[in-house]
């Protein structure tokens, strides 16, 4: 099992595509065990909201994949199979929500380091103005900087 998220992903919406045995799995996707599995799992709890561009890719492989029909077109809903999907698919939904996660925070230093470099300037300048000095402080290393985490010991 695999999840794609953003990208070049061209549509909007969560897209499943099937395999069982190699061979994907093109029709009657509405009453597969992998998509109940999808259907079933609550993304806001990973934060994914709305319509996201994600895919969700999976595959099957044994020697005797249970098929609801002869036509091998889905997969039946054995529980032992609908428990393995469902723990391969939440444990890639961590991922995907660490991912989300990671990259809200880095959104966020990068508006914070852009609202700095606005006003850091003017808070010098003024300040400069007020103690009544000709020089202004150096604030360019202020917001060029990391910012210093403390480590918890």
């Amino acid at each position: 099992m695999g999840i794609a998220y953003g990208g070049k992903i061209s549509s909007r919406g969560m897209k499943v595509y099937r395999f069982a045995n190699r061979i994907p799995l093109l029709y009657d996707e509405g009453s597969d065990v992998v998509l109940k599995v999808v259907n079933d799992t609550d993304w806001s709890r990973y934060k994914v909201k709305g319509d996201p561009p994600l895919v969700i890719v999976s595959h099957i492989c044994s020697t005797r994949v249970p098929y609801k029909t002869v036509g091998k077109e889905n997969v039946a809903d054995r529980p032992e199979i609908e428990r393995e999907l469902k723990l391969a698919l939440l444990s890639l939904s961590r991922k995907l929500s660490s991912f989300m996660s990671k990259r809200g925070q880095a959104e966020a230093a990068i508006k914070r380091k852009n609202l700095y470099s606005k006003y850091i300037p003017l808070i010098a300048q003024f300040c400069t103005e007020l103690a009544g000095k000709k020089k202004e402080p150096n604030y360019k290393k202020m917001i060029t900087e990391e910012p210093i985490v403390e480590e918890e010991t």
